[in-house]
């Protein structure tokens, strides 16, 4: 989505700036999205010392920071796709039980743990998002990072694509317009709560994402299989009536319309 009036870009490295340079920084500010992280799902999924080194470390400076601007609301950007226990009931509520399957899980559960104690006096100035698999224009292709960007390139390039063990994993869906709709929604009102679930509500499989990729491009995607080696969740769902009830908000672009969308920004690159 382009930009909204009058939005003012900060770009703040969390690596470098010392304690009074965040201050200043945050001086002026109303509300901060958090979406910073170094790792994902895939990348994240074992080396613990990495995930503290790159993630948790630089957040827990910034989170100093935040909490000594008494005005300042955050918005903090966690996981629905991966922080939730396999064994729980589909979809997924924000109350169901967590379950860590990787070290990128286990960030984001400490992050959303520090951040409430941080802000138990204060609840109303954060939000934390848990949203599902976003995926869009402008999404950069990265290997093993984003199924519906991957099997795009792939169509693109010509090449196959690998499907994580049988193809049936079964992801919840959210096109980066629709998300980025809420965020933009929320600057503007109250938070009733501090935890929401961002998803679609309906799952599709790695092999449904495959065909609806086929319809829309018109080409045919050859498939491969890899081993289930590296811990993931393998079907998650989330339930999305929290966020509807408070702020009236819900998902409009269907997953071909997304795909499609997605497909002619790659086109015209």
């Amino acid at each position: 989505m382009s930009n909204p009036p009058d939005n003012i870009h900060i770009v703040n490295d969390l690596l470098e700036r010392s304690t009074h340079e965040q201050d200043a920084l945050l001086m002026d500010v109303d509300v901060v999205f958090y979406l910073a992280s170094n790792t994902t799902p895939s990348t994240g999924a074992t080396d613990l010392a990495h995930e503290i080194e790159i993630n948790l470390l630089p957040f827990s400076r910034y989170l100093t920071a935040l909490i000594r601007q008494p005005d300042l609301r955050l918005i903090y950007l966690s996981s629905g796709g991966s922080i939730y226990d396999p064994a729980n009931p589909l979809p997924a509520t924000e109350s169901a039980a967590l379950c860590a399957q990787s070290c990128y899980a286990s960030g984001k559960i400490a992050m959303e743990t520090f951040l409430t104690n941080a802000y138990r006096h204060r609840p109303t100035d954060l939000m934390i998002l848990r949203p599902s698999n976003i995926y869009g224009p402008g999404q950069p292709y990265k290997i093993s990072f984003g199924f519906i960007r991957s099997a795009l390139q792939c169509i693109r390039e010509g090449r196959e694509i690998t499907l994580w063990g049988d193809g049936k994993a079964v992801r919840d869906y959210l096109f980066i317009d629709d998300f980025t709709t809420f965020c933009h929604l929320a600057l503007s009102l109250e938070w009733p709560d501090t935890i929401y679930n961002i998803g679609s509500g309906k799952g599709s499989s790695l092999i449904d994402i495959c065909d609806v990729v086929e319809s829309v491009t018109e080409q045919s995607l050859a498939r491969a299989h890899s081993p289930e080696t590296t811990p993931a969740v393998r079907h998650n769902i989330l339930n999305v009536s929290h966020v509807n009830h408070d702020f009236g908000w819900q998902a409009q672009v269907t997953l071909t319309q997304g795909i499609a969308k997605t497909w002619e920004w790659l086109r015209s690159r």
